[in-house]
C-alpha cells in the first residue's frame, strides 16, 4: 500500500513533482497559501488549504515534499514541517546516476537524468533539476537549487543557497560559489563568485552584489 503524502506548492513545479511522485505515494493533494485557489482542482488533486491549515489539520503520519524553487523559503518551510514532527524523505528519480559514495542529505530532491560523480556532498534541502551533471569531490551546502541542465565541475565548494540557472556551467577550476549568489541561464563561470553576487554571460561577469 501506498504512504500518503502532500505537496506544499501548487504551481507548475509542484505539478511536475505530482507525477512524479504518484509512482510511489498516494498524493492527497497540494497545499498552498494563495487561498484564492483553496478547494480548486489542479490537474488531478486538491488544493487543500494554506500552510497553516497543514500543520494543525493534517496527520503528522503524512509525508511532506515542498519542491519549491525559492531556496529560503523551501528551506523555512521545510524546518517548519520537521519541526512539527511530519515526515520529510528524500526524492531521487530512479533515472539517475549516482555514485555510491555520494553522501546525501535530507530533504533532498533529484530528477531523471541527474549524473552524480563518487566522492560529492549533497548537504540538506538541495534541489536538482533534471540532466544536471555534477563531478566529484564537489559539496554542495543546503539549499542550493540547480535548474535544467546545469553542469558542475569538480572539487567545487557551493555555499548555502546558491542558485544555478538553465544550462549554466561552473567550470573545474573554481573553487568557492558564494553562499546567496545567483548563476544566470547558460553562463559560464571561471572563476570564483562572491556571496551575493549574481553573474551572468560567458564568461561570466558579476552585474550585482547584493547587500549583506
Amino acid at each position: 500500500m501506498k504512504e500518503n503524502c502532500i505537496i506544499v506548492g501548487a504551481g507548475t513545479y509542484g505539478q511536475v513533482y505530482a507525477e512524479y511522485l504518484s509512482d510511489n505515494y498516494n498524493i492527497l493533494g497540494f497545499i498552498d497559501d494563495n487561498l484564492s485557489i483553496k478547494n480548486t482542482t489542479i490537474g488531478k488533486y486538491n488544493v487543500l488549504g494554506d500552510f497553516k491549515y497543514l500543520l494543525n489539520s493534517i496527520e503528522k503520519s503524512t509525508n511532506i515534499f515542498i519542491p519549491i524553487g525559492n531556496n529560503k523559503v523551501r528551506i523555512s518551510l521545510l524546518k517548519e514541517v520537521i519541526k512539527s514532527g511530519f515526515k520529510t524523505p528524500n526524492f531521487i528519480h530512479p533515472h539517475c546516476q549516482i555514485h555510491e559514495s555520494v553522501k546525501i542529505g535530507k530533504c533532498v530532491y533529484i530528477l531523471p537524468g541527474t549524473n552524480i560523480m563518487p566522492l560529492t556532498t549533497i548537504n540538506d534541502f538541495v534541489l536538482i533539476s533534471m540532466g544536471v551533471n555534477i563531478a566529484h569531490h564537489t559539496i554542495i551546502e543546503e539549499g542550493c537549487f540547480f535548474s535544467q541542465g546545469s553542469n558542475i565541475g569538480a572539487s567545487i565548494h557551493f555555499e548555502k543557497n546558491v542558485f544555478c540557472g538553465i544550462a549554466s556551467t561552473v567550470m573545474t577550476g573554481v573553487k568557492k560559489v558564494g553562499k546567496d549568489s545567483l548563476i544566470g541561464a547558460g553562463s559560464v563561470i571561471i572563476r570564483d563568485v562572491p556571496d551575493g553576487a549574481t553573474v551572468v554571460g560567458n564568461p561570466g561577469r558579476i552585474i550585482k552584489i547584493k547587500d549583506s
